[in-house]
């Protein structure tokens, strides 16, 4: 909370996006903001992989997937200074454990799959999906923002544990599925459908075509999510589908 203040609580000045998972959080926040800043909206993130203050891209060698307080809220203040809009967060167990999301004001949370990973730090699956659901029990705690007066919460609900993270209060609830599973929860679900599982992959997503110069099948799931979370902050499907054509990935992963 104190660095917050030191640098100018920065996420009260931009639109913040948390994204949680067992996998998939890296690709698709990079997935995120390159969507968002091919429609105009200037975007930074911070992943295991790399940070992006909205104009340089540099290479993440703290070694921590989620970084603390001090280090966190000088990248959030590095993107304001550079114009960035929004920002996209990755939001591990371990950072959400130790509270790490601590005076970050969010506005939505997307959630990608749970699995049996990190049990050894947390102790049991319980407790693991309990770390991820802070992100997600805090959203509406948050101010709302002229900017944006929305607390949003996004899911891949063809994970059976979504409807856990689906069933925290929001201004608003949406599901992507590849398996057409409905969601009581969900004011909207965003139905995908596979078309091609080698490179180009090409998947739809409401009937809109997209293409993905990358492998693995698993990424459709990951850039489904993106275009949907894309869609609640004003860049529609087909613009969506034009700029995944120039994303080429994330370092180091399927390459």
């Amino acid at each position: 909370m104190l660095a917050s203040y030191y640098f100018g609580r920065p996420s009260e000045k931009m639109v913040v996006i948390g994204i949680t998972g067992t996998a998939g959080k890296s690709t698709t926040a990079a997935m995120l903001a390159h969507i968002l800043n091919f429609a105009g909206k200037k975007c930074g993130y911070v992943t295991t992989v790399d940070f992006f203050n909205g104009k340089n891209n540099i290479i993440n060698k703290h070694g921590l997937s989620m970084a603390g307080g001090w280090r966190m809220q000088r990248q959030l203040a590095n993107m304001l200074m550079q114009g960035c809009e929004y920002a996209v967060i990755e939001c591990t167990s371990e950072g959400l454990a130790q509270n790490r999301h601590l005076g970050i004001n969010f506005d939505a949370a997307l959630f990608t799959n749970l699995s049996h990973a990190h049990l050894e730090a947390h102790g049991s699956l319980s407790n693991y999906k309990q770390a991820k659901g802070k992100l997600f029990g805090l959203l509406l705690h948050g101010r709302k923002k002229k900017q944006y007066p929305y607390k949003i919460i996004g899911a891949n609900i063809d994970d059976p544990m979504s409807g856990y993270f689906l069933s925290f209060p929001a201004t608003h609830k949406f599901g992507v599925s590849f398996q057409r599973v409905l969601s009581p929860i969900a004011q909207k679900v965003f139905f995908c459908k596979l078309n091609n599982s080698n490179e180009p992959l090409e998947f739809e997503v409401q009937d809109q075509i997209y293409q993905l110069n990358m492998l693995g099948v698993f990424n459709t799931k990951n850039a489904a999510l993106a275009v949907a979370a894309a869609e609640n902050f004003g860049v529609n499907l087909a613009k969506s589908s034009k700029a995944l054509l120039s994303f080429t990935g994330v370092l180091g992963r399927m390459q």
